[in-house]
């Protein structure tokens, strides 16, 4: 444990998503005001990609927390590898639906589904369903019993907003299906951190965590930049590595020399 070398209140790099120790570029902000405008306006089908890391699901939980609980009937599904059954299965148990007896029979999972967006609909509520991770959909029935929910409507009002979130390889999924693709109202991508991103990102989750002096050279934040492409997690990864091995050698500032060390330890791959 390093807390206590380094004088931090909390692990600050710690790779799990956090809304406490999110950290909100001008990218991020542009990309959260475009993605809570589509589930508010209910434009239907979303979708968000971005490579390994760069923080979408923390971007996604983000907008989540800041739509009005009382609207949204919310259905995140983190396990996408399901077939097209499961997956109409796993959205109606999200949604609270009572059909256990049923979990096999499309046709009654499909019906009750209607149903429960209808009433939510009556009621003023509105349907979302996130998939998450979904370029790890098994085949394309998965994803055209997704699209084919869209179909639920009252009058010009879709009853259900479809966002899936993914890595770049579902913008490929998704052109394989063109009805799909035809019905994606917005495509959303979030890309890595520049320099300048690096660096404020790496200070804020620092003074999170409660540092209140500086402990990384210039020089070492450019070598984590270089190593990490700006991906936050990696960046988290080498970071936490520094903080570990700094203790270890008893330094108190993380410079470039401590980051090739670390990096010689600890290497990405």
């Amino acid at each position: 444990m390093y807390l206590e070398h380094w004088k931090l209140k909390a692990f600050p790099f710690d790779n799990t998503p956090s809304p406490h120790f999110y950290y909100e570029t001008d990218q991020h902000r542009i990309l959260c005001e475009d993605l809570y405008d589509a589930i508010i306006r209910r434009r239907g089908a979303i979708a968000l990609t971005g490579d390994i890391g760069c923080g979408k699901t923390t971007t996604v939980q983000r907008v989540l927390l800041d739509l009005p609980q009382d609207r949204f009937d919310i259905a995140l599904i983190n396990f996408s590898s399901l077939s097209a059954v499961e997956m109409l299965f796993e959205i109606t148990q999200q949604l609270g639906l009572k059909v256990s007896a049923y979990r096999n029979d499309k046709n009654v999972l499909l019906q009750s589904l209607q149903e429960h967006l209808a009433n939510n609909a009556q009621h003023n509520k509105d349907t979302l369903v996130c998939i998450d991770e979904a370029q790890s959909v098994p085949d394309t029935s998965t994803l055209e019993e997704l699209r084919m929910l869209l179909n639920f409507q009252l009058g010009n009002r879709f009853l259900i907003t479809l966002l899936l979130v993914g890595q770049p390889e579902l913008q490929q999924k998704i052109a394989d299906i063109p009805q799909l693709q035809q019905r994606i109202a917005l495509n959303l991508r979030l890309g890595h951190l520049d320099l300048q991103s690096t660096m404020r990102y790496i200070l804020y989750r620092l003074h999170i965590a409660g540092c209140t002096q500086p402990i990384l050279t210039k020089q070492a934040i450019m070598l984590i930049f270089q190593h990490s492409h700006g991906v936050p997690r990696l960046i988290n990864h080498i970071m936490d590595r520094c903080l570990l091995m700094g203790m270890r050698m008893s330094q108190h500032r993380i410079d470039q020399r401590l980051v090739q060390t670390t990096m010689q330890r600890y290497p990405l791959s």
